[in-house]
């Protein structure tokens, strides 16, 4: 009986489009920003066409659904989580990202050089990758949670490497 009643709850939620959320803070409006001043938070979820700048501070885990757009600058941040087209833009995410998971037309643009891709092994066995933040020359590795998670991230290089290529399709041409 009791099993029918929570059943028939979540029926009612699906179909309203309001889902239980099971985080400590949640941001769900407006441009909003995460720094150094706020305290420890377990699980960070930014929602329904929210903006995050994250600028320091330390979450166990952030989250981003529903159109949500979060900028990483700085900060520690365990566990990285996105999906239902969101964009994630990590420019430095300290050393501490463990994990890495990402789906449903989400993307993560990660500003970095000398990444390399490990398609197995890492804590979940589904790959992980290391490279250089260009923000602050930091190192960083992160495994992915899911065998389809590095599908949605996109490494953009250094503005040095973006210059090299351009001069050198300007010198192609004009070969011709």
């Amino acid at each position: 009986m009791f099993r029918k009643q929570i059943l028939a709850i979540f029926a009612v939620l699906t179909l309203l489009g309001t889902y239980p959320v099971k985080a400590d803070l949640v941001f769900d409006t407006g441009y909003n920003i995460f720094d150094g001043n706020d305290p420890y938070w377990e699980e960070v979820w930014v929602i329904d066409h929210a903006h995050l700048d994250v600028l320091g501070g330390a979450m166990g885990k952030l989250e981003l659904t529903d159109y949500a757009t979060a900028n990483i600058y700085n900060g520690d941040i365990e566990w990285l989580f996105i999906q239902g087209n969101t964009v994630a833009d990590i420019y430095s995410a300290g050393d501490t990202l463990e994990m890495f998971a990402a789906g449903n037309e989400s993307l993560a643009y990660i500003y970095a050089y000398d990444v390399i891709y490990h398609p197995t092994s890492g804590l979940a066995g589904e790959g992980w990758i290391e490279g250089t933040y260009i923000s602050n020359d930091l190192p960083f590795s992160f495994s992915f949670y899911t065998d389809t998670s590095y599908t949605h991230v996109n490494i953009v290089p250094e503005p040095t490497t973006v210059l090299l290529f351009g001069l050198g399709g300007l010198l192609l041409r004009k070969r011709r």
